[in-house]
């Protein structure tokens, strides 16, 4: 058993708090899987963040929920050590400060608890109902869970259809394909109303993807230029130097496509691509955001094929070996389950038709790495000469990790007689700007939550417009019988890859 540790005895070097916090009260908070590698890398570090910077009420209660029967001691130093393995110490220097609110609980989730007349639904909700009673509402119930416990624990949950008492938080993906996601959503249904359900996408917390909607929305020099006559291609990356991380049971399940494509990339695509909703309400802003991911063209894998699926073998990342994904514990060793897909697709809208958007997500590439990059047209003639020969273009770059900021490259002219341009850019640095730290995304979606503010969470018709895309692909690649590339670790992914360019 790993043992408690000094850092929960008494505050370590002083934190600067939040600048401003607006306290969100008290409430009880519910963490289903709280001793699983979500719950200890994102969702527990970010409630002790947002307890250290003054945000929770006197009364409120965070109950972390596991299997096996322990106490707030020994899992904090449980998560403090895992915090140290992965190298977190303002994370760690912060669980002091989630001590006053903190209780665990055993509580065990099982497939034959789904059907909510049986036995054991009936003595899974009389126990769940223990947890919580007597604390503050609202009560909310996170699930940092497989998506096979989902539809056991909402059969534990009680009826109410109130969001001011009762919220439900589900992390992605919802199931393994549109039929899974159906049989969750149908759950859901009979106990919860919608305005009760968080779906979360932790990408859509960030400040960046924020600061996209404000870029487009709260400035008129941008919008008019995102049409398909201004607009040449729009790439949206997101690049992981990690391989499974012990992760390989989920990993085997669920794969690039459903991990990545299925919600982040996708959702930053909605963003970019939408319309202007009519207002910054919840069902507006997602609204407009189904629009986009119903237009959406489904990629040929037939050739020349718009998809491109990879996975990694053994190679050097950051200097160091590593092993093939083949090679990872716990991963069969003819495992055909995809690290890399890079998609092309298209919105056909009326403002998008015939630009392609290519998305691309892989593990074990050189660097980690989020952006989304929209490049623009070349001017219709060229007055001046490339530095180098080439034309580097206008773009619009929105960095999402490992840090958050904005970049607009632009053409200026070189120093000295020659008519040359050489590219520059302006950098929008969030932290340089605004000279206080940029809040977690968990943290911005947890205070949400608490808030019962929906505009950063998908809705159903969202979350089934993103599956017929990756299940038209799955379905594709069964009946062609195509298995990934293999591409080195340490290397940007398949060759094939780098012909999907828009």
């Amino acid at each position: 058993m790993v043992t408690s540790m000094s850092v929960f005895e008494a505050p370590p070097t002083p934190h600067t708090p939040d600048p401003s916090p607006l306290p969100v009260g008290n409430f009880t908070f519910v963490l289903h899987g709280a001793g699983g590698d979500l719950a200890k890398r994102k969702i527990i570090p970010a409630l002790a963040h947002l307890a250290q910077g003054g945000y929770f009420g006197p009364q409120a209660r965070v109950v972390l929920v596991l299997r096996e029967s322990t106490n707030t001691a020994d899992l904090l130093a449980h998560v403090d050590h895992f915090l140290s393995t992965v190298g977190d110490e303002a994370a760690r220097r912060s669980l002091y400060a989630l001590k006053p609110y903190l209780h665990t609980a055993q509580f065990a989730l099982d497939t034959s608890s789904s059907t909510s007349n049986s036995s054991n639904a009936s003595l899974a909700q009389q126990q769940l109902a223990a947890l919580v009673a007597g604390g503050p509402s609202p009560v909310v119930h996170y699930a940092a869970l497989p998506s096979a416990l989902f539809v056991p624990l909402i059969a534990a949950l009680p009826a109410v259809r109130n969001a001011q008492q009762l919220r439900l938080v589900l992390e992605k993906p919802l199931g393994r394909s549109a039929a899974e996601a159906a049989t969750i959503e149908a759950a859901i249904a009979a106990k919860l109303n919608e305005d009760q359900v968080y779906r979360i996408d932790h990408y859509l917390g960030k400040q960046a993807v924020q600061n996209l909607l404000a870029l487009r929305l709260g400035n008129r020099i941008f919008e008019p230029l995102l049409t398909r006559e201004h607009v040449a291609s729009v790439h949206i990356t997101v690049n992981e130097d990690l391989g499974v991380e012990g992760r390989a049971a989920f990993y085997e399940a669920t794969g690039a496509l459903r991990d990545m494509v299925q919600s982040h990339l996708l959702q930053l695509l909605a963003i970019v691509a939408m319309e202007p909703p009519v207002s910054l309400e919840a069902d507006a802003l997602r609204d407009e955001k189904l629009k986009v991911l119903r237009s959406l063209k489904l990629p040929s894998l037939e050739a020349p094929a718009d998809l491109v699926l990879g996975q990694y073998t053994a190679g050097t990342v950051h200097g160091q070996a590593v092993c093939g994904y083949q090679e990872e514990q716990g991963v069969p060793a003819n495992s055909t389950t995809e690290t890399f897909v890079a998609l092309k697709t298209e919105v056909q809208t009326w403002r998008w038709a015939g630009v392609p958007f290519v998305l691309r997500t892989g593990k074990r590439m050189p660097s980690r790495s989020a952006t989304v990059v929209v490049q623009f047209r070349d001017v219709p003639k060229a007055l001046f000469e490339p530095v180098g020969g080439q034309w580097a273009g206008n773009k619009l770059v929105v960095h999402l990790q490992p840090q958050d900021k904005l970049e607009l490259h632009l053409l200026a002219k070189s120093p000295g007689e020659r008519e040359r341009l050489r590219p520059v850019s302006l950098d929008l640095d969030f932290f340089n700007t605004w000279r206080i730290p940029v809040r977690d995304a968990y943290e911005r979606l947890i205070t949400d939550i608490l808030r019962g503010r929906l505009g950063l969470f998908l809705r159903q018709d969202e979350v089934a417009a993103q599956w017929k895309l990756v299940d038209h692909i799955v379905q594709e690649q069964q009946r062609l019988n195509l298995v990934p590339s293999p591409y080195p670790s340490g290397g940007w992914g398949p060759t094939q890859a780098g012909e999907l360019a828009g």
